[in-house]
């Protein structure tokens, strides 16, 4: 089986897949590209990691149609895992990327943007949840994928710059 390292998130390093929320000042704005499509925001309780140390992804999945955001509510530390696109449309994994996220930060994965259900780093923790939904098959895309290890050890997340109010 494959293994990556998961590495700490940086906008600059997020920045392919989509926006790192963290700045007061900067808003991020999701995206609809359907209009029967309603914004939810949702709030999910991911699992921790698959192994100590060491989470296994097999499925990836992609929003067509809508941004997708995770905003941590309870200051815990998650895992993002994203790839871009391969030639026949599903994801690269050979690009594969994985992300500490620290529990102050969010996310927000542009439109067609392969990413792995939500994992959280320690063994609980909520996020909320934002995307568009009508209820469709065109809602979410799945893939399945050769298991692929992330490796967790102890990343340190470093503090991203806050701007003043």
């Amino acid at each position: 089986m494959r293994e990556i390292a998961a590495q700490p998130l940086t906008p600059e390093a997020f920045a392919p897949f989509g926006d790192v929320v963290a700045e007061v000042s900067r808003p991020i704005l999701p995206f609809n590209g359907r209009p029967g499509a309603r914004a939810v925001l949702e709030v999910v309780a991911p699992p921790g990691p698959s192994e100590p140390g060491r989470h296994v992804v097999s499925l990836m999945e992609r929003h067509l149609h809508s941004t997708q955001a995770f905003l941590p509510l309870d200051g815990e530390s998650y895992l993002v895992v994203v790839a871009p696109d391969a030639p026949d449309g599903g994801p690269d994994l050979d690009g594969l990327t994985a992300f500490a996220v620290p529990g102050d930060t969010g996310v927000q994965y542009r439109t067609a943007v392969w990413h792995v259900p939500m994992t959280m780093l320690g063994a609980s923790g909520r996020l909320a949840m934002h995307v568009h939904k009508d209820g469709s098959d065109a809602d979410c895309e799945f893939r399945d994928i050769s298991p692929v290890g992330i490796r967790l050890g102890a990343v340190p997340a470093p503090p991203l710059p806050s701007s003043p109010l």
